[in-house]
């Protein structure tokens, strides 16, 4: 009898420990700001800031040292954060009104950065793997940026300073890196890779271009820069070792660049 009360009072104790160490900071200032955080595991820690009016957040980690920073300023902004697994870090910086960011990462030392300032404004991070990395920064209104990774060491960069432009990256693989740079409106760009150690870069200045690049094998290379209107490029790799620069200035330029060697993943 004297082991079964000591065993139940051990398991107690230990449990009473594993609990207090996941910490959670909540500060809201102003009217029907919302926060709901639920963590599970070990050493999380989430620490949410609203000020203004009817902002929201939710946070959920499961696992052991991630890391969740959530600040809202404004009116209605939603966060949303989900974690699982082992050191992952979400950052999320709202102000203005109507922005949504949603945060996935599963896996292990992922990191998501998002930075809003405007209207209207979305972002939506996804991650599954290990030491993945995207960030996202809109400066505007409407604009909307998705990052997709999947592998191992990925990096997406979105920055979007102006109206209603698209930027979706898409990574599958290991250390494949994305730059997508819009500047100006209604600006469209897709970038999807597959393979390893493939890098795509764009820059967009103007109205209305759009670029749609495909990567698929190892070690390709994109660079792309549009500055004007309706511009049009298509950069399709696949295989080892392609570079393709695509310049266009001007109004209404249609590109469309094919390299394959047969090279696998």
């Amino acid at each position: 009898m004297k082991n079964v009360i000591l065993s139940m009072l051990t398991l107690f104790c230990a449990t009473i420990g594993f609990a207090q160490f996941n910490d959670s900071e909540v500060v809201q200032l102003g009217i029907f700001n919302s926060s709901d955080v639920n963590q599970t595991g070990f050493m999380n820690e989430s620490n949410v800031n609203q000020v203004g009016l009817a902002n929201n957040s939710d946070v959920d980690q499961l696992g052991v040292k991630n890391d969740s920073y959530v600040a809202q300023l404004g009116v209605s902004n939603v966060s949303t954060v989900e974690q699982r697994g082992r050191r992952n870090i979400s950052t999320v910086d709202q102000a203005g009104i109507g922005n949504n960011s949603d945060n996935y990462q599963r896996g292990r030392r992922n990191d998501a950065n998002v930075y809003q300032r405007g209207f209207l404004n979305e972002s939506d991070i996804s991650q599954f793997g290990r030491r993945n990395d995207a960030d996202a920064i809109q400066i505007g209104a409407l604009n909307k940026a998705e990052a997709l990774q999947q592998g191992r060491g990925n990096d997406s960069y979105a920055l979007q300073i102006g109206v209603d432009n698209y930027a979706g990256i898409h990574q599958l693989g290991r250390k494949n890196t994305a730059t997508t740079l819009q500047f100006g409106s209604d600006n469209w760009a897709v970038t999807d890779q597959h393979g390893r150690r493939n890098d795509s870069d764009l820059f967009q200045l103007g109205t209305g271009n759009g670029s749609w690049t495909g990567q698929y094998g190892r070690d390709n290379d994109s660079d792309e820069v549009q500055v004007g209107l309706y511009n049009y490029s298509y950069t399709h790799q696949r295989g080892l070792g392609h570079m393709s620069n695509v310049v266009q200035l001007g109004g209404g330029n249609s590109s469309v660049v094919n390299q394959n060697n047969g090279g696998g993943l």
